[in-house]
């Protein structure tokens, strides 16, 4: 299936929603709560990961268990996915970590998207995580899609807390072999390519800053 609804199964995620969607919440607060968010995603999505069983010695005898046969590598929207990815990162602690930054242009009634800056390894044979709070028009998760395959990634999964309809659609168009992990899916976006209802902008919402 390629989009998983988590917000659907797990109350948790609900009560994460109801923090991040809640305009009265602080920056600290809001901060909190996305790391909550990445934590619960890293979870969710931990299933598409490769493992391997391993021999441990516990107190009293010889069990197995997993652990990862590599970590994924984690792409990170600056600045609004930062907090999302502190909450990934607790739960892969040696994954590495790639940056990307792209810039919204609104022009001609119309949002597109530009990469301006981009921090990736040359290669990368293993999985990709895609973090961005937000999927709205779904350009600028498809242009990281579109990175992570050119350095070679076996599987692009995306970590996202609200997506749109269209942005899920737009997405899956380019790119159909990828799997969506999303808190909730929101039905429109506004004429200023805004997810609504949504949470509002999550980047100056997690910065504290407008921009």
């Amino acid at each position: 299936m390629p989009v998983r609804v988590v917000g659907e199964y797990l109350p948790y995620a609900r009560l994460v929603l109801r923090h991040l969607r809640d305009r009265n919440t602080s920056v600290a607060g809001f901060r909190f709560w996305l790391e909550k968010a990445g934590e619960i995603l890293a979870v969710e999505l931990s299933r598409e990961l490769s493992w391997r069983e391993v021999t441990v010695e516990t107190p009293l005898a010889r069990t197995t268990e997993l652990e990862l046969e590599r970590p994924p590598l984690i792409v990170s929207v600056l600045g609004a996915a930062t907090f999302l990815v502190y909450g990934l990162s607790r739960v892969y602690p040696e994954a590495p970590l790639a940056l990307v930054s792209a810039k919204r242009i609104e022009e001609n009634d119309s949002v597109e998207v530009r990469v301006y800056y981009k921090r990736l390894p040359r290669e990368w044979k293993g999985e990709v995580i895609a973090a961005d709070p937000m999927l709205a028009t779904g350009k600028t998760i498809a242009g990281i899609v579109d990175l992570a395959k050119g350095i070679g990634a076996s599987k692009v999964l995306i970590a996202t807390v609200i997506s749109s309809r269209q942005g899920i659609e737009y997405v899956l168009g380019k790119h159909p072999d990828v799997t969506i992990y999303t808190l909730a899916v929101d039905p429109e976006l506004n004429d200023k390519a805004f997810i609504v209802p949504g949470l509002g902008d999550a980047g100056d919402r997690s910065l504290g800053v407008e921009y």
